[in-house]
């Protein structure tokens, strides 16, 4: 069997979606199992491991990521809590396979990406896969696309940051048709796999995708990172809660270099570009 965890989440589930649809046994290990659902299993980040959890379990999709925690218990919770899991998958002699980020790398400046580098290291040495999507999108998707295009939906003037950032787009389809590569053992790469479309894009360019899907012409208001970033630091240290946090900003104003992605293993499947048929259907 293949157990997927954060199978709640928008990643998570769609992969848990697809592997049932084609049939898999697949358990949702998440934190209030649904109890309709006779293959979900309770499991938290850090949370003690019940001995029944693995029972019949050979391979972990990891695609559980707590976003709520921030600087070093970011990545306590998300490294520290996933170690037990791990292990536990290990001892078994079954296999992990982590749906990190492109914002984990070598340079990474973010709290984010530097817990996702961490967590791939740990998932490799283990024998495991780590794949490297971008900017996750879909019909009906969640995560920043989702976010955008709610957000974007009916307006005409929009203010944007870091709107000619470097960017790279995975559809979550293709994503999950990877995942079955992998599990289905047709694909074992030895290292991190880049999992988007070769040509990157940017943020200014998916919002006026998204505006055009609309029939508008959207106008933007370009605003300086740094008192972009400042702000949202403050609205973080007095507890607001706000639509988007001060450590993504830096992870979109410091993408992965190109050097850096040339290195990446390459993907057997070969991912679009962003498409108004993809994402709009």
């Amino acid at each position: 069997m293949i157990a997927v965890t954060g199978a709640n989440g928008y990643v998570g589930g769609r992969i848990l979606a697809r592997l049932r649809a084609e049939g898999a046994e697949a358990i949702a290990l998440v934190r209030r199992p649904d109890p309709g659902d006779r293959l979900a299993r309770p499991y938290a980040l850090g949370a003690p491991l019940p001995d029944s959890l693995l029972d019949g379990v050979r391979t972990v999709v990891h695609a559980a990521y707590d976003t709520s925690a921030m600087g070093e218990r970011l990545r306590e919770v998300n490294v520290g809590g996933s170690l037990p899991l791990l292990d536990a998958v290990a001892r078994r002699g079954g296999r992990v396979l982590l749906i990190s980020s492109l914002a984990a790398f070598a340079r990474a400046r973010s709290d984010y990406g530097r817990a996702k580098l961490a967590l791939e290291q740990a998932v490799l040495e283990r024998g495991g896969v780590a794949l490297r999507p971008g900017l996750v999108f879909g019909v009906r998707a969640e995560g920043l696309f989702g976010a955008m295009v709610r957000t974007l939906s009916g307006r005409r003037l929009a203010p944007i940051v870091g709107g000619s950032a470097r960017l790279f787009v995975t559809h979550d389809e293709h994503l999950c048709e990877l995942v079955g590569a992998v599990l289905d053992g047709g694909f074992a790469p030895a290292g991190p796999v880049f999992a988007a479309h070769e040509t990157p894009t940017t943020l200014r360019a998916i919002a006026q995708q998204i505006a055009s899907a609309g029939e508008r012409r959207l106008r933007m208001l370009a605003l300086a990172p740094a008192p972009v970033y400042a702000g949202l630091r403050c609205g973080e240290a007095v507890g607001l809660s706000l639509p988007f946090r001060s450590d993504s900003l830096r992870s979109l104003m410091n993408p992965i270099g190109l050097d850096e992605v040339a290195a990446l293993e390459r993907s057997p499947v070969v991912f679009p570009a962003l498409r108004r048929d993809l994402w709009a259907g």
